[in-house]
């Protein structure tokens, strides 16, 4: 496999990675639930800080398929109101991301902060343990939520208004950051969404395919 071809992958699975936080986000906003597998992907992701490249990042890319399909659809079908919401907060994952940039101090509290979360894991058990989530949350809360712009997730009040469900909202937005970062050292920029659209689709379903031949195996 080229370069070239190796570094597309590597985008299209941080960019999948990108947007499966905002689909997972918007689950748990609408419905207070979330896939688990899926979520604890993105998690993980968190703590990959020393992995040599964006596949071994996510480990089993299948948990990425929602994110992946959530692409094609995106750029394949008329957009619903959910639709363009998702795009839009898609958009601005990657705008505060550039903004994270720009405060060193602040990205090695982030690194200072995830370093720890591990022992934490050790003792719950669990990375799904509502605490650790709750330190991944805290971690976003201190940092990224005080840049511009911020994020306002709309969903059901009843939900929203839960405790558990903001912090693992908050935990979505962090992967969504670090997804961002791998997205823009391989090259990905804003830009591509309105100038490379066809190439994101065909890589998208590129991945997709891959990831299905998988499933059959």
């Amino acid at each position: 496999m080229s370069a070239d071809v190796t570094q597309q992958k590597e985008r299209i699975i941080a960019l999948s990675a990108i947007v499966q936080a905002i689909v997972l986000v918007q689950q748990v906003a609408e419905t207070g639930q979330v896939n688990q597998a899926e979520f604890e992907t993105l998690l993980n992701s968190l703590l990959a800080t020393d992995a040599p490249t964006t596949e071994s990042v996510y480990g089993d890319l299948s948990q990425l398929k929602t994110g992946t399909e959530q692409i094609i659809a995106q750029l394949t079908k008329k957009k619903s109101n959910k639709d363009v919401a998702l795009l839009r907060h898609v958009i601005s994952l990657l705008h505060l991301e550039r903004q994270l940039a720009k405060h060193p101090e602040m990205l090695s509290l982030i690194a200072t902060e995830i370093e720890q979360i591990p022992q934490q894991i050790d003792y719950f058990s669990s990375i799904n343990n509502p605490q650790v989530i709750a330190r991944f949350a805290d971690v976003y809360h201190r940092t990224i939520s005080e840049l511009t712009p911020r994020i306002q997730v709309q969903g059901d009040p009843r939900f929203l208004q839960h405790t558990d469900n903001v912090n693992r909202v908050r935990a979505l937005l962090l992967a969504g950051i670090r997804a961002a970062m791998l997205w823009r050292q391989k090259g990905g920029r804003r830009w591509h969404f309105v100038f490379q659209s066809n190439k994101i689709l065909q890589d998208a379903i590129a991945l997709n395919e891959s990831l299905s031949g998988e499933d059959q195996a």
